[in-house]
């Protein structure tokens, strides 16, 4: 974003009578406030997540808790929200002497930390620490399933009027209060801006248009921010029996080594329910490299920044960054057949298969490729809703992977043992007080 922009930005949003005297009367209406909290437990049988087991390898039984605690305001034109948050393994304490465990020295965090104000009906203007999720969660995503989640520093304009939604975030990142320009993680991303486009056209159907700016400052480089820019329209279509959606994105722009970007992603998914039963199918599509297009002339494998993954590729999370597949991107078909026994009970069960998108070179056979086919994973979810605060969730997932997958994840082909995983999550969400 470049100063005009942000001037502009600036200026729309000062243009607003934001102490106007009705507004002020509004303070003197009724305030609600709220207390809620969450303690969420989820037990692990690790022997494949995210690597592959092998002969050498022995299960892993693991413990996550996380603890929020949140306090909400809201007014007529002012709402906030504070959530301290506690992401710990169980027995991860670091204060520690041989005649007890003590705790943490640095455990509780800020999940969220925001403040909005109303600017007249439609307008808003949200900044601080906040949850941020476009659509599905393709590319930016609160990313739930992680023990500490994915929150971000930004600031939001909002427009929201008879279906029809804007939103521009704007954000800029340091690592700590620089009184000049210095060094960045350059894993991280300095700075995360948007403008996101969304209409309801009807109760049943919807579509979004995101135009998302990811900027990397490169080591060595403090004055330079590089931009891989990503935009693409997104669809969907659900009327409870009958589900279809389909989102396309074009991604340019600069790498942080300031190589040309040039790549796509393109997902088609549709399903129908019959009274108890859905059954799904679709595909997710991620350019790789082209063989004959060095990584350093033109970069062609798709990113998906800081979007969902366990929630897309397979849950045992073999495919995270380009690099996964050695920059050979992914074809990912796949079916769903979920069971919904009542309202409490569910049973959902994905099968997909995965093949790199590119041919990936054989670093031992210069002139040859690896097989495309990565394997197939088998992942199975049951959830049982107790109350809406508080339900259990059950998972089973297993992956049958190839000798290429072995090669990627760095297996001695023939080696690795059945990928396996199983996981049991308990999850209490009450609100503890509010003035509703």
């Amino acid at each position: 974003m470049n100063l005009k922009t942000i001037v502009f930005l600036f200026s729309t949003v000062t243009s607003f009578d934001l102490f106007s005297q009705e507004k002020k009367d509004t303070l003197k209406q009724k305030q609600d406030f709220n207390i809620s909290a969450e303690i969420r437990t989820r037990g692990n049988v690790f022997n494949s997540y995210k690597k592959l087991p092998t002969a050498t390898t022995d299960a892993s039984y693991v413990i996550e808790q996380r603890t929020r605690l949140g306090f909400g305001y809201k007014n007529k034109i002012l709402q906030m929200q504070i959530t301290l948050q506690d992401s710990r393994i169980w027995g991860d304490e670091n204060i520690v002497t041989k005649t007890g465990v003590f705790g943490d020295s640095a455990s509780v965090d800020l999940q969220q930390a925001w403040a909005a104000l109303q600017m007249g009906n439609y307008w808003k203007f949200k900044v601080g620490r906040q949850v941020l999720h476009l659509d599905d969660g393709r590319l930016v995503s609160n990313r739930n399933w992680l023990n500490q989640g994915l929150s971000y520093d930004a600031a939001v304009i909002k427009y929201n009027n008879n279906g029809f939604n804007l939103d521009i975030a704007l954000s800029y990142n340091n690592s700590a209060l620089n009184l000049f320009a210095g060094e960045y993680d350059p894993d991280k991303m300095k700075s995360l801006d948007y403008v996101y486009l969304r209409k309801n056209f009807n109760k049943n159907f919807t579509g979004s248009f995101s135009a998302i700016f990811a900027g990397y400052q490169p080591e060595n480089e403090v004055s330079k921010i590089r931009f891989k820019n990503t935009i693409g329209p997104y669809l969907k279509y659900n009327n409870n029996k009958l589900f279809a959606k389909g989102e396309f994105y074009y991604q340019f722009g600069k790498t942080i080594d300031n190589v040309d970007v040039s790549a796509y992603f393109f997902n088609a998914e549709t399903g129908y329910r019959i009274n108890k039963f859905y059954f799904g199918a679709g595909i997710d599509y991620m350019s790789g490299q082209d063989t004959e297009t060095p990584l350093n002339e033109t970069f062609q494998a798709f990113d998906v920044l800081y979007g969902a993954r366990f929630k897309y590729y397979g849950n045992l999370n073999y495919v995270l960054t380009p690099a996964s597949t050695k920059y050979g991107g992914l074809m990912n078909p796949f079916f769903k057949f979920d069971v919904k026994f009542n309202k409490n009970h569910i049973l959902k069960t994905t099968f997909l298969m995965l093949y790199t998108a590119q041919d990936v070179p054989d670093a031992t056979s210069p002139g040859s490729f690896y097989d495309r086919n990565l394997g197939q994973e088998l992942d199975m979810m049951y959830i049982y809703k107790i109350t809406p605060d508080i339900f259990i969730k059950a998972g089973y997932h297993i992956a049958f992977p190839t000798e290429t997958m072995e090669i990627l994840k760095g297996v001695e082909p023939g080696t690795s043992n059945t990928p396996q995983w199983f996981w049991v999550m308990f999850s209490f969400k009450p609100t503890l007080f509010s003035t509703k």
